[in-house]
């Protein structure tokens, strides 16, 4: 796992190496073991600067240094992620007639380039966000992983391409111009996270995922073109004679991907929670797996939150080396205070620091782990799957529109809570409005929290494209794709990268292999929620290796006791973050409204405590990537 950086500048100012360099050393939380940089300057005295950073999985030499140069093309690569089936691909080519001096799948990836130019990604199956630079055709190709796994930003101007794995590092360019994106503050704050391509920076975009992106210097525009999508799979459901037809197509695609990613040069475990996912995933490790497999799991004082005990249970069922590690409230509330050191852009999931703190214990063990997410989004385990709510769209969208938005003016002046957020609802317009309405936000608490009150939703637009491709699919299996598409990526992906990388961990996610997801995505809802049960598959599944006693109990969120939080010990600090003079968070938000809710949530008339953290990690994030860009601007003039 690694961290890239690279900048292309067309016309104006290009960072001095020095400069250069220093920005890419931002990334050396995602890659501890080898950094390298390339400089150079082309016709029309372009510039181009590429750099890594590197965290040694594959082949621990220095063979696999990048930027790393093609000897047959002089095409350079620099790649942050894992290609499962290197050795695959590897051995077709050699069979061609290719040679390789390294063990490393970074080799194969450039001469894969090389055979097969911009189709060299339809062969890849991994995590992966890849830059490879052509000298022969002068061009820049950008690709980033079916799923989504690993991050991949990139900024244009007119005059400047630049590309990296977190924002924070393009921050460090101080001939960038960045300007803080309205609507990506908006979107945030009504859901915990910015959703694609959107970033926190106006000319800053997220590359999506199953995207590729190219740039020629004769023609210095990049052109985006989508190479795989989630959603062509769910318009394309399999028949399948049997519900055990179904479970043997589905083991038998999750044991080839769990086989897959343990490949590895260095220690390699599991995180276990005690929930079906993990516990599925060791599971099947176990059988595949020659040794013993170690796992990792975080718990809490509090019972309610804490799923140690369940965790050691399935370890103890299952013959793991298990180890366990529990927060204690003096160091989860330090984390809580810190966790926004993480983030290149404001985040607002909470269980980001249970996460953090998860990584950190497991790094002190092993390099690699493996994890179980994708399997709520992908085999309906959340309860809006298959919850009243849900089912009551059809019935009430029957209603005219106009009645409901009459209804929906009446109950928004209701006093309780519960029954305004009914009223915010009643309005909408389409099955995508009714799903992904603001979940975090309450717009309807405060309206004019953010100073630009327009109504622009990049989250709704998404779920909208995926949406009109699912027309004829019912609303489970539409709901799944949308979040498939954004929250899985946006939120729970974001939160599980940078909270690993910021320890130098690699996480390996088998269920989002996209072999799984092709299937699942093919396979009735019927299947997946058979006999009113949630995530039923994978519940059959994991019952043949684990006895249903040990695992069977409630949905619990890895979530954490912010309520209590924010009203105790961490009170005053919320307080100081909030209205902090040095911070831009009154430029963005109504000190009135803000005030309004602190009141509010302190008092205990409203549990407001998601937006009141989504607010204060707004104000951490400007905080450091203000101190950073000072940083930087104080750099440029030492070094002129």
């Amino acid at each position: 796992m690694c961290g890239i950086l690279g900048k292309i500048t067309f016309a104006g100012e290009h960072e001095p190496p020095e400069l250069f360099d220093r920005a890419v050393k931002l990334l050396e939380h995602r890659g501890p073991d080898d950094r390298g940089t390339h400089h150079a300057t082309f016709k029309d005295q372009a510039r181009i600067s590429l750099g890594q950073t590197r965290l040694s999985i594959l082949d621990l030499s220095s063979a696999g240094h990048q930027p790393m140069f093609s000897p047959r093309s002089g095409a350079c690569v620099v790649y942050n992620g894992e290609v499962y089936n290197y050795r695959e691909i590897r051995g077709r080519l050699e069979a061609e007639g290719y040679e390789f001096t390294s063990e490393c799948d970074t080799e194969v990836v450039l001469a894969a380039y090389d055979r097969w130019q911009d189709a060299f990604v339809d062969e890849l199956n991994g995590m992966f966000a890849i830059a490879i630079w052509d000298r022969q055709r002068h061009r820049m190709v950008l690709a980033r992983d079916r799923v989504g796994i690993k991050p991949l930003y990139y900024y244009w101007d007119g005059r400047q391409l630049a590309f990296a794995s977190e924002v924070s590092a393009l921050v460090a360019l101080p001939t960038l111009k960045l300007e803080v994106c309205q609507e990506a503050i908006r979107t945030y704050l009504w859901h915990g996270f910015i959703a694609s391509p959107l970033s926190i920076y106006g000319h800053v975009r997220k590359l999506v995922p199953g995207h590729l992106l190219t740039c020629d210097l004769a023609d210095p525009r990049p052109v985006e073109r989508r190479y795989w999508d989630a959603a062509d799979y769910y318009t394309d459901p399999q028949h399948f004679g049997s519900e055990e037809e179904v479970l043997e197509a589905l083991h038998a695609e999750l044991t080839e991907a769990v086989r897959r990613r343990l490949v590895s040069d260095v220690p390699l475990g599991a995180f276990l929670s005690g929930g079906i996912d993990s516990s599925l995933v060791v599971a099947l490790m176990r059988q595949a797996h020659g040794d013993t497999v170690r796992t990792f799991t975080v718990g809490f004082s509090v019972p309610k939150w804490n799923e140690a005990p369940a965790a050691k249970r399935i370890a103890e069922h299952l013959g793991t080396q298990h180890e366990e590690f529990y927060l204690s409230e003096e160091n989860i509330l330090d984390a809580a205070r810190t966790i926004g050191e993480h983030y290149d852009e404001p985040f607002a999931d909470e269980s980001s620091i249970p996460t953090l703190a998860l990584s950190r214990m497991t790094r002190n063990h092993v390099t690699v782990a493996l994890s179980g997410d994708g399997g709520d989004e992908l085999f309906c385990g959340y309860p809006r799957y298959n919850s009243r709510y849900l089912r009551l769209f059809r019935p009430v969208s029957a209603i005219p529109r106009w009645l409901r938005q009459c209804m929906a003016a009446g109950l928004a002046r209701w006093p309780r809570d519960r029954v305004r957020s009914w009223g915010a609802v009643l309005g909408f317009k389409d099955f995508a409005a009714y799903f992904l309405h603001p979940r975090i936000g309450k717009t309807w608490l405060y309206p004019g929290l953010h100073r630009d009150c327009g109504n622009d939703d990049r989250l709704m637009e998404l779920g909208r494209e995926v949406a009109a491709k699912l027309a004829g699919c019912d609303h489970v299996a539409q709901a799944g794709a949308m979040d498939v598409h954004a929250y899985m990526v946006d939120d729970i992906l974001t939160k599980v990268d940078r909270a690993s990388m910021a320890v130098s961990l690699e996480v390996r996610v088998p269920i989002l292999d996209h072999n799984v997801l092709q299937l699942a995505a093919r396979i009735p809802s019927s299947f997946k929620t058979a006999g009113g049960e949630l995530k039923h598959l994978l519940k059959v599944l994991l019952s043949r290796d684990v006895p249903r006693p040990l695992w069977e109990r409630p949905k619990r969120g890895f979530g954490v006791p912010l309520v209590h939080w924010l009203r105790g010990p961490l009170r005053e600090w919320a307080h100081d973050q909030l209205n902090s003079r040095e911070s831009r968070l009154h430029d963005w938000l109504d000190y009135r409204q803000l005030q309004a809710m602190l009141e509010d949530h302190m008092s205990g008339r409203r549990n407001v405590a998601r937006i009141m953290w989504s607010c204060l990690q707004l104000a951490c994030w400007d905080r450091r990537v203000t101190s950073l860009r000072r940083d930087c601007l104080a750099a440029t003039g030492a070094s002129r």
